[in-house]
């Protein structure tokens, strides 16, 4: 009977990943090309404002026509346009979500479908992250088969897996960083710990909020550290008052003699 109770829920959490991904991936191009993702496709070509100063000059607004000769890759302006177009206006961005994303889009089509397809198919790894991390927190297969059903299905991850922005690419190196951290406080080896180091400076460079989650990673190891520290500072205790009264039973059976 539990046999084929988990055998159907398996059967469940396969229909709705296949419902994720379906949401992931359906009228990826017909909704509206909001005002950030339009910055994305400027960014990802490497212009700037002052590529706009002229038609501003004249009418005050960049219509769509004028628009889009600069979403358009130019074959004149490569990679390290991208990062001085974010060093110069967007600071706060941080450039691998732009240069991976300019490499799909020369490979593959710079369109509004190409650009979020690109975080459609980012957002598929979300799944075996999840999974992972779940394994290294639980060890047990069923906790990350749903854990990957939920995460399907989460309204905000289908949300972000459909916009030109660098979410879906930031939950996936999060869970990543999260995974290391966690194999290298188990297994405790000098390789694991410079894969989390590894894992850290990659998503420093991906969003500049992962600052909180590296908070948030030292004070959970903090408090490891301190949950083991006192573990074994009772143990001690515990041990010493044995010896205490072990040295306290001799000394009276001596004395009865």
């Amino acid at each position: 009977m539990q046999k084929s109770y988990f055998r159907w829920l398996r059967v469940l959490i396969i229909i709705v990943l296949i419902l994720g991904i379906y949401f992931r991936l359906i009228n990826i191009d017909r909704k509206v090309y909001w005002h950030n993702e339009i910055i994305t496709s400027v960014r990802i070509a490497g212009y700037t404002k002052e590529n706009f100063s002229d038609i501003l000059k004249k009418s005050g607004v960049v219509d769509g026509e004028n628009l889009q000769q600069y979403l358009n890759i130019d074959s004149n302006k490569t990679f390290i346009s991208t990062i001085n177009s974010l060093a110069t206006e967007n600071p706060e961005q941080v450039p691998i979500y732009f240069i991976l994303l300019r490499w799909w889009v020369k490979l593959f089509d710079n369109s509004i479908g190409g650009i979020r397809n690109f975080s459609a198919v980012i957002s598929l790894l979300v799944f075996p992250c999840i999974y992972w991390l779940c394994r290294e927190l639980f060890n047990k297969s069923l906790v990350g088969e749903i854990a990957i059903a939920l995460t399907a299905i989460s309204p905000i991850l289908v949300l972000y897996a459909q916009e030109g922005r660098s979410y879906s690419l930031f939950a996936v190196t999060v869970l990543l960083s999260t995974i290391a951290l966690f194999r290298a406080m188990r297994i405790q080896t000098k390789r694991s710990w410079l894969i989390y180091t590894a894992s850290l400076v990659l998503n420093l460079y991906t969003n500049l909020f992962f600052l909180s989650i590296v908070m948030g990673h030292g004070l959970y190891h903090f408090s490891k550290r301190m949950l083991y520290m006192i573990g074994w500072g009772s143990v001690g205790s515990v041990g010493g008052v044995g010896r205490g009264r072990d040295v306290a039973c001799n000394v009276r059976t001596k004395n009865l003699y």
